[in-house]
């Protein structure tokens, strides 16, 4: 089994220009946190989050009222410590991370 530890996430650019954004990650389709975060925040998650499959495919959405949520991006952590970015629909998010395999 393995395991994604999310680390730090930071909102260098939000996607919403009216307050702030409702934002969600996904592992494989399953939502695994939620937050409102604002241009300029950091949420420190610090939690892992196991996963069945060969690759943890992480989305980030911000989430809207009406209409669909938007798909900020999609990526797939590889082994190890790394940093995700999340760039699309005009936002800019970071998120690190660390995964292992038990």
């Amino acid at each position: 089994m393995a395991v994604v530890t999310f680390g730090e996430l930071v909102c260098v650019k939000q996607e919403d220009w009216n307050g702030k954004d409702d934002i969600y990650i996904t592992i494989n389709g399953k939502q695994v946190y939620s937050t409102r975060i604002g241009e300029g925040g950091k949420r420190s998650i610090n939690k892992a989050f196991p996963y069945e499959g060969d690759v943890a495919r992480v989305r980030m959405y911000e989430s809207d009222d009406l209409g669909d949520d938007d798909l900020l991006g999609e990526q797939i952590p590889l082994l190890g410590h790394g940093e995700m970015k999340f760039t699309e629909d005009d936002a800019h998010y970071t998120l690190t991370y660390e995964l292992t395999v038990k």
